[in-house]
């Protein structure tokens, strides 16, 4: 049919109500602004109707959008899964694997790891995502997924390295006030800055009494590390890597409390995959090898 919307087509739709407008879909899709707006006004030519309304907020779907959007998820769904059972019948060791962790993880205890992988498998990219948010892997945001969890996500697979502790750390100034008598309480503070309720340890500040004062606050665990190397306040850090840094001084033993386990996450499409089962089996067994540092033992 003349007007019928192709996959592409469809990929503009998605993109364009995922970001709200035309430059981030652009940047999404590795296209130019220029080329999703010829895109969009030949889709609706060629319907004979809208698909967005133009606001100055951003694009917003019309009824006949509304339309378009569910039947491009549709297919969307099954590209991926297509996509995926197709590399997860990969039985080479080349390519590309695209591996997501947060960037305190990667700086403190997985780069030697991704290092020594690369030596051991040269054939092999690897594409570091750092992102502290959890990328959608059925999406093939990324490949692997290496975070700490209670338990691997709904419809994925993966390894359980072991439990990820955490426990209070500051520069030796503010853990002399600390052994002197001072409580960790009437500390300065440095915490996530949404606020720590809204972490998943964010029980463990509730308990205390009174509740510590956050002076310092940042959107990623590797900068509240380095403002905590720089004396800017005491906070709740990752054992393997409050415990590696030469300045920093652990206040007190782990909170059981704060704990959760390392993991190696996948889409069961993928597991089969000989260069995904590589590098799982590879990391697993080098980060088992750091249990007691993961561990604050």
């Amino acid at each position: 049919m003349a007007n019928a919307l192709e996959w592409n087509d469809y990929r503009v739709v998605l993109a364009i109500q995922r970001t709200g407008g035309l430059a981030p879909a652009a940047r999404l899709l590795g296209v130019n602004h220029a080329t999703v707006f010829r895109q969009v006004n030949a889709m609706e030519a060629r319907l004979g109707a809208r698909l967005f309304d133009r606001h100055r907020s951003g694009y917003g779907l019309t009824a006949v959008g509304e339309v378009a959007l569910a039947a491009a998820e549709v297919m969307e769904t099954q590209v991926l899964a297509a996509e995926r059972r197709m590399a997860g019948g990969d039985l080479s060791l080349n390519g590309t694997i695209r591996v997501t962790a947060p960037d305190d993880m990667v700086e403190h205890l997985l780069l030697p790891i991704f290092a020594d992988f690369q030596g051991r498998y040269p054939q092999i990219e690897l594409e570091i995502i750092v992102d502290n948010r959890f990328l959608n892997l059925s999406r093939r945001e990324a490949d692997i997924a290496i975070r700490p969890t209670a338990a691997a996500p709904e419809a994925m697979v993966g390894v359980n390295v072991g439990p990820l502790a955490m426990a209070i750390y500051g520069a030796a100034a503010l853990a002399d006030r600390a052994a002197a008598g001072a409580r960790v309480t009437d500390l300065p503070w440095v915490g996530w800055e949404d606020g720590a309720d809204s972490i998943a340890f964010g029980g463990y500040f509730r308990r205390l009494d009174p509740r510590p004062a956050f002076l310092y606050r940042a959107n990623s665990l590797l900068a509240q590390i380095s403002a905590v190397e720089r004396g800017l306040g005491v906070a709740l850090l990752p054992c393997f890597a409050g415990d590696s840094i030469a300045g920093l001084v652990r206040i007190g033993p782990p909170d059981s409390s704060t704990g959760s386990f390392l993991w190696l996450l996948t889409h069961p499409d993928l597991r089969r995959a000989a260069r995904i089962r590589a590098f799982i089996d590879f990391v697993a067994a080098a980060l088992r090898r750091k249990r007691r540092l993961l561990a604050g033992s």
